[in-house]
């Protein structure tokens, strides 16, 4: 499946379902919308990111006729992922009903295979395979239900922890606010002199999908999302004898053997001090041509502080693996969160619901960014939730 992933989410192809994921998204934010009574009501911030993302995938990868409403049990699944994959028991054990009732979805959908003309064309290549490799029904509902389950997870995430990191700043909420909305104003038909086009955004977003291209802010707030929050260690298998230089400074090498084994700490790299200054923060404009927050920035070689540090022109990012087995998902992962980012600062215009209470102090009571679960697997999970409220600009169309 992955050669047809990578074709599929590639960045060049995700014009072919662009349109459908973004009229379903905002389908699904305005049921928020509607719920919150137009910001009255708080509403869950992760709710608003995982539900509003898993309904608009569903929907473009497996077309109308997939139920979509599989979001409390699919969060319920992915909240069990930790225990699972370290024997922790009785911790698991919620989940597994959930599971059930998603791979009982799912194998009625598989069974419609032959009737639905509306299949998406991944669907439709990997029910080729299946077929091609002789799976069982209930075989091929497990795989699709780790598919989903990856497509989930990891970006909402991700994309939770960078409108976390938003709405900790206002500043920055700001910036973002400004750099969508001068981006939509270079747009001729969008923007007439001073004229608002805050309602235009959706409209956008319908039809160019690559309309928030070129947005450096929004680029570099996703790359330190991504750089900050990242735990996963992939590993790769050595196909023959190869020697590794450790430190180029004292000549240190390691012979690695065939059949042996690497794992890579990226989160060891991603929080070195040698390339990244305070490296346990996060600085929106670190990665903004000549920011803040890291060695590459800076002028290297000279006499100095910095004398004694690696000369590098780019600083070490892993945030989606590399070599051959990249992150397939990749592009479509950039393009969600950055899509969610914008919306929910320019569109939805979320703040905290409780502002006086959530605060930037990591010793307060509720701080935001809120506090880090103690286990994860892949991306770091928040302990809490953060209700936020939705102050819509342009009439919600």
């Amino acid at each position: 499946m992955s050669p047809l992933a990578g074709r599929t989410l590639a960045k060049t192809t995700v014009h072919k379902f662009s349109a459908t994921y973004v009229e379903r998204l905002l389908q699904e934010m305005n049921v928020f919308v509607a719920s919150s009574e137009r910001g009255a009501k708080a509403v869950s911030l992760m709710e608003i990111v995982g539900r509003c993302r898993l309904a608009a995938l569903c929907h473009a990868f497996f077309g109308p006729s997939f139920a979509d409403d599989t979001y409390d049990d699919l969060r319920c699944v992915d909240a069990s992922v930790y225990p699972r994959v370290y024997r922790i028991p009785f911790y698991r054990r919620p989940s597994t009903q959930a599971r059930k009732r998603l791979l009982a979805r799912l194998s009625a959908y598989i069974s419609r295979e032959k009737e639905d003309s509306e299949m998406g064309d991944m669907v439709i290549g990997t029910m080729d395979i299946f077929k091609a490799n002789k799976l069982a029904p209930e075989e091929m509902a497990w795989v699709l239900l780790v598919f989903v389950w990856g497509l989930y997870a990891n970006s909402t995430h991700m994309t939770f922890w960078a409108l976390a990191e938003v709405l900790a700043d206002k500043a920055l909420a700001a910036r973002l606010y400004e750099e969508v909305d001068n981006m939509l104003r270079t747009h001729r038909d969008i923007g007439k002199g001073d004229a608002s086009c805050a309602a235009d955004l959706p409209a956008l977003l319908r039809t160019d999908a690559h309309v928030l291209d070129g947005l450096p802010l929004l680029d570099s707030v996703i790359q330190e999302t991504i750089r900050l929050r990242l735990i996963a260690t992939p590993w790769r298998e050595a196909v023959c004898d190869t020697e590794l230089l450790v430190d180029a400074t004292t000549g240190q090498r390691v012979m690695l053997r065939k059949g042996e084994y690497v794992m890579a700490h990226l989160m060891g790299t991603h929080w070195d001090e040698r390339w990244y200054e305070q490296a346990n923060k996060f600085l929106p404009d670190r990665f903004l041509s000549g920011g803040y927050g890291g060695y590459a920035n800076k002028r290297e070689g000279t006499d100095g502080d910095n004398a004694t540090q690696p000369k590098r022109t780019k600083l070490p990012f892993f945030g989606w693996g590399g070599g051959r087995e990249v992150c397939k998902g990749r592009n479509l992962a950039t393009y969600e969160m950055k899509l969610m980012v914008a919306l929910c600062v320019h569109y939805l215009h979320i703040t905290p619901a409780d502002s006086d209470k959530h605060k930037s102090d990591p010793s307060s009571a509720n701080p935001l960014p809120p506090r880090v679960k103690k286990r994860s697997i892949a991306v770091q999970q928040a302990e809490r939730d953060v209700m936020v409220r939705l102050n819509l600009t342009g009439g919600g169309n």
